[in-house]
């Protein structure tokens, strides 16, 4: 099975013809009639917005509102305003009535990326929806309903941040109903080709499409992707910006992300790999390292990383257990 931008019986950029792809899209055909609640997981830079985009595609609300937001973006209460809109007055600066994505949702879908973000009162809130279509905008009384059909993805081990304490379990109930999991892209190397190409035909420009030699290519296959097709995505568009004819396996050595050569970190970071530490260590030293990369720009980074500026200061600012 071969998806491209040719092929009208689904989103342009749903391109892929490896075995886990195509399940995965077999799932999400199938899913996609139902109006129950689906929750996609893989990691960050996988594609899980594009296959929300197919199983709205895919449904009767084709032709409806669909709706992303990426749920770490935002504070508490302008994430609930956004949501569940709010009243003129209910807050500092609400100058005028909102009515929210909730609203702008109905009948159509409503994809909630990165769930595991959400604050526990987000939470609480979504989880009446899910079971009432019902929700309340800040500061008033009335009670709205919403059909918007909720689509959520996330990067987190949702069943371990309920045992943190981190995450409702009743919420996890309800949006576990259909779930479907995107492989990363290194599990998926048959695809590499395919969404290399597409990327080269997007417009950049006057700047013309290079070719790209079948070294360069095997080198792009065996590159392992940690961060999965949105950094194979910007690499793509670096490279077009120093070839601009021919894309050769040396060009891909000198944009190619790579992970430290050394084993010692900098800074509060630790040594990597030579003893077993917490699994947050890790997660810190490896931010730190993507931000030093990034020259200390954070919205480069967390756009790099697939997170939000939110989720990097949290991580880099918190406390870390000590070998």
């Amino acid at each position: 099975m071969l998806t491209n931008a040719t092929n009208s019986t689904k989103p342009p950029s749903a391109i892929g013809r490896s075995a886990p792809w195509c399940r995965a899209m077999a799932m999400a055909k199938k899913m996609a009639p139902l109006q129950m609640p689906v929750l996609i997981t893989g990691q960050s830079g996988v594609g899980k917005e594009v296959i929300a985009q197919v199983l709205h595609h895919w449904s009767e609300r084709e032709g409806k509102s669909f709706i992303p937001l990426n749920c770490g973006l935002l504070q508490d209460q302008l994430l609930e305003s956004e949501l569940f809109g709010h009243s003129k007055g209910a807050f500092t600066g609400a100058s005028h009535d909102h009515d929210g994505l909730f609203h702008a949702a109905n009948d159509g879908t409503l994809f909630l990326d990165e769930i595991g973000e959400l604050t526990a009162s987000c939470q609480s809130k979504l989880l009446r929806v899910l079971e009432t279509g019902e929700y309340r905008p800040l500061g008033s009384t009335k009670i709205h309903r919403t059909n918007a059909r909720i689509i959520a993805a996330t990067h987190r081990d949702l069943e371990k941040m309920i045992s943190q304490g981190r995450f409702r379990q009743d919420l996890y109930y309800r949006l576990n109903v259909l779930t479907i999991d995107i492989p990363p892209l290194n599990q998926r190397a048959e695809d590499i080709p395919l969404l290399v190409d597409h990327f080269l035909e997007q417009p950049l420009g006057n700047a013309p499409r290079p070719t790209i030699t079948p070294r360069a290519m095997q080198q792009l296959m065996a590159h392992d992707w940690p961060g999965n097709v949105r950094e194979l995505k910007n690499t793509i568009e670096r490279l077009r910006v120093h070839c601009e004819e021919e894309i050769s396996a040396g060009s891909i050595d000198s944009v190619l992300t790579r992970p430290p050569q050394n084993t010692q970190a900098t800074g509060n970071s630790l040594a990597l790999f030579n003893r077993i530490v917490p699994l947050a260590n890790l997660e810190q030293a490896y931010i730190e390292w993507v931000l030093k990369q990034c020259d200390g720009n954070v919205s480069k980074a967390s756009k790099a990383l697939g997170v939000s500026r939110t989720t990097i200061y949290r991580i880099i600012n918190s406390p870390v257990n000590q070998p």
